[in-house]
């Protein structure tokens, strides 16, 4: 009997890499000074000042994410058009002992991603959910055999200097903060600028 093979057709890309040095004093300063400068999120707190990255203290950070928004672009969507993909929005988090992140997802932006100034790798955590909307009929999985096609959720564990990205209509959450350390992130958001369809085929948008 042939072994059935088992396809993936239209999967969610989880983009991660990492910051290949280590953060600088200047930015970890910064970093700290703008917790001061917080409002109330749900479950934890972010920057006042949406548009961080435009601070002069994180220009080094910004020209590391948007070499990666480039290579997001190039790799996942693969363009048509000389489009580019530029960071839009971005804040700081921070999450206390017992303090959590809604889950949520980002409208109006094309990709999201998020890097981590502080992350304890043991109990820090990225958590997505499959947005199917509502099952009717669902049959109990063996925890055992978690996977890809019968995980309505999967995590992945995060530490200092990791980045991910993933499209902006991905449902993500931080479970209540475990361990003592503040764990700080970095979130931002995105959006296309260029020509994004044709002329002939009555498509064309130019942002």
């Amino acid at each position: 009997m042939t072994k059935p093979v088992i396809q993936s057709i239209f999967p969610t890309p989880i983009y991660t890499t990492k910051i290949n040095r280590g953060f600088t004093k200047q930015e970890l300063q910064f970093v700290k000074e703008q917790k001061k400068h917080c409002s109330n999120n749900q479950g934890n707190i972010n920057t006042k000042d949406n548009y961080i990255l435009n601070r002069k203290e994180f220009k080094n950070i910004k020209k590391f994410l948007d070499k990666h928004c480039k290579e997001y672009l190039e790799t996942i969507i693969c363009p048509k058009n000389n489009i580019d993909l530029y960071i839009t929005q971005s804040w700081l988090n921070y999450t206390e002992a017992n303090q959590y992140h809604h889950k949520h997802e980002h409208p109006n932006s094309v990709v999201s991603g998020v890097l981590y100034f502080d992350s304890d790798i043991k109990n820090d955590k990225i958590l997505f959910s499959h947005s199917r909307g509502y099952q009717q009929i669902k049959p109990e999985t063996d925890k055992e055999k978690f996977n890809l096609w019968n995980s309505g959720t999967w995590f992945f564990p995060v530490e200092t200097g990791n980045l991910f990205m993933f499209p902006s209509s991905t449902t993500h959450q931080v479970e209540t903060k475990q361990g003592n350390n503040t764990r700080v992130s970095l979130a931002f958001n995105t959006f296309y600028k260029g020509n994004l369809g044709e002329n002939a085929s009555l498509t064309e948008l130019i942002l």
